[in-house]
């Protein structure tokens, strides 16, 4: 049933791994394998969907399964290796070779790779995360899916039972497949019906004539160049690649895809690459929601320091001529002490909003703290143009506050610089504050730039 051929400083953690496998594939016991597995996993390509960010939504996966395959899939892990990430976590990677049972005794043979990441805590291993993707190294030349099939009776399979053994692997492949000819603008050559349910249509006839027969028009535009290069670096049979894109979906909107392909030879003996396809819109969502987060002010919206000062530092190596410049809000401690934090908040969310308006996408807009945000603008050769913005903003400021919180006396003083070399980010925090502090100490309310 299951074997082992594994190389592992931790025996212990081997025997988890090889326990939850058991009762996954072989028991097919749901709730013995959750057992096993952190209320904080995060699992790629397992269970009848792709992705479960969390042990509820893996549990819900997982019972899918079962009640569509309930049968034993038995298992040998091969090529097991582990490595300490630190104090009582590991990461582990073996191959899984599955034994699957298909109408008239015929098996199929089909392979995986899988990396687990497991800690320990109250002496108790769990598994935090999982990610098994289809192995290629038993695919043979001419094999448009990673699996041979294996008779104990006819030597000859018939298509009926390629069919269903077809529909087998299907039901358990981590994702949807298509194939397309190596050749301009990637022909449509095939797609099962797990990737026309991931991209809403209703069948292949509609998906081909929505795309005009050419898998390149299902690409984003913007990585349509990124899928060229990757297939350059195929030149023979057997080559695989890994890459992540967007796909095109029948209501226009786009998902994330992590595509594993390799390149083959097609039925009718033309080059062709085929892949499977899994669904990461939601671990790229929330990837882009933690960074936002890291890198947003929650308040304003706008840029925090700390990706502030990332945008500014790789900003200023490329353009060749910038302005920085820094906005402080003054009396701005009298706008909370009189009227509160809740109208404090909203005069720093409606300069902030000010600023995003007055200002281009590509400049950088950030709060580096408190009632003090800052500004870069990149490739900037007109100077007065911004000086014109800016004090349009001290204006807008100055009538605002004088409407919804005049005892407070507020206004807008900034300070900043102009050039064109180089600078740190430090060397043009220091630079622009020594401009703010001449005019909060003279006259504030006023805007001056400096030429460094």
């Amino acid at each position: 049933m299951e074997g082992r051929d594994m190389m592992c400083e931790n025996r212990e953690i081997y025997s988890v791994l090889d326990e939850f496998f058991h009762h996954y594939f072989v028991e097919r016991d749901a709730e013995k394998t959750l057992s096993m597995l952190s209320d904080h996993l995060y699992s790629i390509g397992t269970g009848e969907g792709e992705i479960a960010l969390g042990k509820a939504a893996f549990r819900e996966l997982l019972y899918d399964e079962v009640a569509l395959l309930p049968g034993p899939l038995h298992y040998t892990i091969t090529n097991y290796s582990e490595k300490r990430r630190m104090e009582n976590c590991w990461d582990c990677f073996c191959n899984l070779e599955m034994q699957i049972k298909a109408p008239n005794e015929v098996e199929a043979l089909y392979f995986l790779r899988v990396t687990a990441g497991l800690h320990k805590e109250n002496d108790t291993i769990t598994i935090d995360t999982l990610h098994a993707s289809e192995s290629s190294s038993y695919q043979e030349e001419g094999e448009y899916l990673p699996m041979k099939f294996i008779s104990e009776g006819p030597k000859v399979i018939n298509w009926e039972t390629q069919h269903e053994l077809m529909e087998i692997i299907s039901q358990i492949m981590p994702g949807g497949i298509i194939g397309g000819y190596v050749e301009k603008d990637f022909p449509l050559y095939v797609a099962n019906d797990r990737l026309l349910q991931m991209v809403g249509y209703e069948s292949y006839q509609a998906f081909e004539a929505d795309i005009h027969g050419y898998i390149i028009n299902c690409i984003h535009p913007e990585d349509r160049e990124l899928i060229s290069r990757a297939l350059q670096h195929l030149p023979a049979p057997g080559d695989q690649y890994e890459i992540e894109y967007r796909m095109r979906k029948q209501d226009g909107t786009y998902l994330w895809v992590h595509d594993i392909g390799r390149r083959t030879v097609s039925s009718d003996g033309r080059d062709a690459i085929i892949s499977v396809l899994v669904d990461i819109s939601q671990q790229v969502n929330t990837q882009t929601h933690l960074l936002q987060e890291a890198s947003n002010d929650p308040l304003t919206g706008v840029y925090n320091r700390k990706g502030g000062k990332e945008r500014i530092t790789h900003a200023v190596q490329t353009t060749s001529d910038y302005v920085f410049f820094m906005v402080d809000l003054d009396n701005f401690k009298q706008v909370n002490d009189i009227y509160g934090y809740e109208q404090g908040d909203r005069v720093l969310c409606y300069i902030a909003e000010q600023m995003m308006e007055s200002f281009r996408k590509s400049d950088t807009v950030c709060r580096l703290g408190g009632d003090e945000f800052a500004v870069f603008v990149a490739d900037c050769q007109d100077v007065a143009a911004i000086e014109s913005k800016v004090t349009a903003l001290i204006q807008a400021y100055g009538e605002m506050t004088w409407s919804q919180c005049p005892a407070a006396q507020s206004s807008l003083s900034v300070g900043g610089v102009y050039g064109h070399t180089p600078r740190t980010f430090a060397e043009l925090y220091q630079l622009a504050d020594q401009v703010l502090y001449e005019i909060k100490k003279s006259q504030k309310g006023q805007l001056k730039l400096r030429e460094i």
